[in-house]
Order: C-alpha cells, then sequence, then structure tokens
C-alpha cells in the first residue's frame, strides 16, 4: 500500500453510512475524495461482495463496510482516534454505541421509517401510511432512549465525538425532515440540542448531501 496514496470514498452521498465514514475523515483532518456511486454500481460491486456502500480506497488496497472502514483509518491516521479511547473500558463503550446506531437505530429510523417515505412501494407511489404507523411506537422510543443517553455529556461514548456520534447524526439529520420524526426529536430536549449542536460542526456542514457545498 502507497501510504501517500489519497483516501477514496465510495458511495452515495445521501447514506449515512456513507457520510459517517465522511465525517470521519472530516474530523481527522484526512485528505480524501468522494465518488459519489450508488450500490451495486461497478465500482462498488468490485470491491463489497454484496455491492453495499461505503466501500474506500486506498492505493491497491480496498475495503467494505464503515465500521471496518473506520478501524482501518484509525489505525493508518492514529490522529483524532474515532474508534478507540485511552481506556479498554471506554474503547468497548464507544464499540457498543457504533453497533446500536448500525443496526437497531438505522433499522426503525432509516429502513423501516424513512423508507416507508421514499421507496413506499405502493402502487400511486405515496407514503406507505402502514409502515409508518407501526413503527411510529418503536422509532419514539429509540429517540426517548437516545435522548436520555446525549443528556449528561452530549456525546453519545466516552465522553466525546467518536465514530458512534458519526454514524448517528447523520441518520437523525435525515429523518428529523420527516414529519413525525420531526415532531419527536424536536420533543426531546437532549436530543434535539445534540442535533443541532452538531450538525453546524464543520465535518457535518461539509458532508450535507442536502445543501450546496464548495469543493
Amino acid at each position: 500500500m502507497d501510504q501517500h496514496s489519497r483516501i477514496e470514498i465510495i458511495g452515495i452521498p445521501q447514506s449515512n453510512f456513507v457520510r459517517a465514514v465522511r465525517v470521519v475523515c472530516e474530523e481527522k483532518s484526512i485528505e480524501y475524495d468522494h465518488y459519489p456511486d450508488r450500490p451495486h454500481s461497478a465500482p462498488v460491486s468490485a470491491i463489497h461482495p454484496l455491492g453495499k456502500v461505503p466501500v474506500m480506497r486506498h492505493g491497491e488496497f480496498t475495503l467494505a463496510e464503515s465500521w471496518p472502514i473506520v478501524a482501518y483509518l484509525d489505525r493508518v491516521f492514529p490522529e483524532t482516534p474515532m474508534m478507540r479511547a485511552h481506556t479498554t473500558e471506554l474503547t468497548a463503550e464507544i464499540e457498543q454505541w457504533v453497533s446500536i446506531a448500525g443496526t437497531a437505530v438505522d433499522l426503525i429510523l432509516v429502513r423501516k421509517y424513512a423508507f416507508a417515505y421514499l421507496f413506499p412501494g405502493t402502487p400511486d407511489g405515496a407514503v406507505d401510511r402502514a409502515v409508518v404507523d407501526e413503527v411510529l411506537p418503536k422509532m419514539e422510543a429509540l429517540i426517548t432512549m437516545l435522548d436520555a443517553r446525549v443528556a449528561p455529556t452530549g456525546f453519545l461514548a466516552a465522553g466525546r465525538f467518536t465514530f458512534a456520534d458519526a454514524l448517528l447524526l447523520p441518520t437523525l439529520d435525515a429523518v428529523r425532515r420527516l414529519p413525525e420524526a420531526g415532531r419527536a426529536i424536536e420533543a426531546a430536549p437532549s436530543l434535539s440540542t445534540y442535533v443541532l449542536r452538531h450538525c453546524a460542526r464543520p465535518s457535518l456542514m461539509k458532508t450535507d448531501p442536502w445543501i450546496e457545498n464548495d469543493k
């Protein structure tokens, strides 16, 4: 691997996982290039065996999945670690919340709730209200849980900004634009403050797929 090669992050900018990896690069001041290819495109499928995004290229080395990519970036660029902390316990805490954000939170807020709006599969293309109504209690419970979690420190883990936050924030930033999630997040005082505060970070602003950025 050429240590001086630029990191390449491949994947659509609207993906919460793609944006999370880009946020990490920004937080770590890593020079990188972003290529907005869709899932299952030829460049993506050449790296990820299931055609999912994000994928990464660093010289001749390629890697798939956001967690391994960030772990790799922490090893190659150890400054401002995003997956590691100064104790084993805090590192494990970061990993725990990365797992929760990437599985349970993403499944409910994105794959079920947001997709009922974006990819409803209804005959007329209208929002799938049955799916939305079914998932609302689970979504509201998750938001209540996250509100309590960020209340003491303003972060998910280790008392500082980590990959757990970098993964959760693009998810919350996306779904708060939809009516039910927007109202629920706004009604959660600590979580709404958390979202507004961190979405003003340069790393989140530069990777925001819904605004024009100077490249």
